[in-house]
């Protein structure tokens, strides 16, 4: 956990490191700039992360449209195809979570929760090791994600979302068959 908030200098603004709440995983509170126009945003900046030991080096760029109750997740990547992702919400509000799965882990399956939204300005870098899912609280959520490796489906697994420590909002979300069909986390044995 950070004590305090680290400033990082970009090129045309700063970002705030506003929390460490697991190893590798890091909540970022972007500069936010409005005008008559609109507003500017800025997400990523690699040399200013890299400055305080966050190599982060995006491969891919994938966005989701989420209806209200979307649950997607807990997916993650493993071998060479395990990731970093940069996460942040553009559109709507979204419940996002993340969970140690290394059953060797201090933290295993001590989740952080965080809502992103396209007001609050906030993304999340995740780490290695982690599965991460979200819930979309609006009717139309868009998440914007970035990842360090190409996604690999034959490496792409992921633990159901109600078998984690987490008192989830919601009973019955709307989910995939893909992500009714993971197996619990207390069958994870995945090391990173």
């Amino acid at each position: 956990m950070l004590s305090k908030p680290l400033s990082i200098q970009g090129s045309m603004a700063e970002l705030h490191i506003v929390d460490q709440p697991l190893p590798g995983v890091f909540l970022l509170d972007c500069p936010y700039y409005p005008d008559q126009r609109g507003d500017f945003v800025k997400l990523f900046h690699s040399e200013a992360l890299l400055s305080h030991g966050i190599k982060f080096m995006p491969a891919e760029l994938f966005l989701t449209r989420s209806k209200r109750d979307v649950l997607r997740g807990m997916h993650f990547q493993v071998g060479q195809s395990a990731h970093e992702k940069l996460v942040t919400c553009i559109k709507g509000a979204v419940l996002d979570v993340v969970v140690d799965i290394n059953p060797d882990s201090s933290d295993f399956n001590q989740p952080f929760a965080c809502e992103l939204s396209a007001s609050s300005n906030k993304a999340l870098i995740i780490g290695k090791g982690y599965a991460h899912g979200f819930l979309s609280l609006t009717d139309d959520s868009w998440m914007l994600y970035s990842t360090t490796t190409v996604h690999n489906p034959s490496l792409d697994q992921g633990v159901l979302w109600n078998s984690l420590s987490f008192d989830w909002p919601i009973a019955n979300p709307l989910l995939s068959s893909r992500d009714k069909s993971h197996p619990p986390i207390s069958k994870c044995i995945t090391r990173f």
